[in-house]
């Protein structure tokens, strides 16, 4: 069990072991792990503030519970017992991780054919996942370079993820069909905070442009 030698100016005392109430002062010293309604030995010691000879002394034998002070344990800071910051930094980790989760949950939103002369626009005013691009139609002439025959070496099609008139994220197109995480390709951290604070960034947009001849189909995966 943990050896626990704690003193405190309060009146009156109040103690949870494991939680440092205010007031106390002390060390905490782990010796041996405690079974759950093992038998411990509480020793209470009353004396005037400085030491000196002791007022009144106690002893009484308890049963362990490794669940019985969690209540206490998780109140303070709101409704959580952490930090605002350990708040924060608990909601950032889920947000980093929950495309594992939800990922079979997403919606898809097709926003149609684009080519040359017809670029794919769209703005982003709700959290997106990621845009998928499916090339279409190529020209005769142009031909895959690689033993796959699924990788061409001019772009087929550019996906620029902007932040109002400023570039964020620009992914080059060079197969047949490619899945653009917006989590994990540049934007994650930012998003992550975005989302935290404000719900989703303003002034997202998206262009998707395609090689003279090349046609392509854009999808979004969005967030439900």
């Amino acid at each position: 069990m943990g050896f626990y030698q704690l003193n405190s100016n309060a009146n009156p005392v109040t103690l949870t072991l494991n939680k440092m109430e205010a007031g106390w002062v002390g060390q905490v010293s782990n010796q041996h792990v405690v079974a759950e309604a093992e038998p411990i030995d509480v020793n209470v010691t009353i004396q005037t503030e400085g030491g000196g000879p002791a007022q009144d002394t106690g002893s009484q034998q308890l049963s362990w519970s490794n669940t019985a002070g969690l209540p206490y344990l998780l109140q303070g800071q709101g409704q959580s017992g952490l930090t605002p910051t350990e708040a924060t930094q608990l909601e950032q980790t889920q947000q980093a991780t929950w495309p594992e989760h939800l990922v079979d949950q997403l919606l898809v939103t097709d926003l149609g054919q684009g080519s040359s002369t017809q670029p794919i626009a769209a703005n982003l005013t709700s959290p997106v996942f990621g845009v998928i691009v499916r090339i279409t139609g190529l020209p005769p002439e142009l031909l895959p370079q690689t033993p796959d025959q699924d990788y061409w070496v001019p772009s087929l099609a550019v996906v620029r993820i902007y932040r109002g008139s400023d570039v964020w994220l620009r992914v080059p197109i060079h197969t047949s069909s490619k899945l653009i995480n917006l989590w994990v390709e540049g934007l994650a951290l930012g998003l992550a905070d975005a989302v935290l604070s404000a719900g989703w960034l303003l002034n997202l947009t998206l262009q998707v442009t395609f090689l003279p001849g090349v046609t392509g189909e854009v999808l979004l995966m969005r967030v439900p």
